[in-house]
């Protein structure tokens, strides 16, 4: 059974995990509560219609970048706001 070695810092801890397995340790290990909260920003889902034609050519260009077609909707629009503060 091995136990968790005491760490000088974090980068010491960080190259120990790296080359362990952290099941080996688990006797080593207490149980803790924890709470996660949603940190992401708040988004508002907005729906937009295109014609089949322009919904095709989107998902064309959208492969092409190796993105999904409505990450590049979201990019294109960023762009041009962006460009609209200049």
């Amino acid at each position: 059974m091995a136990k968790i070695p005491k760490f000088a810092n974090e980068q010491e801890e960080a190259e120990f995990w790296a080359t362990h397995d952290a099941t080996k340790f688990l006797q080593d290990t207490q149980p803790v509560d924890v709470t996660f909260t949603d940190a992401r920003p708040r988004k508002i889902q907005i729906a937009i219609r295109f014609d089949p034609n322009t919904l095709r050519e989107l998902r064309a260009v959208a492969q092409r970048r190796g993105v999904g077609y409505q990450t590049l909707i979201r990019m294109w629009v960023m762009e041009r706001l962006t460009q609209e503060h200049v």
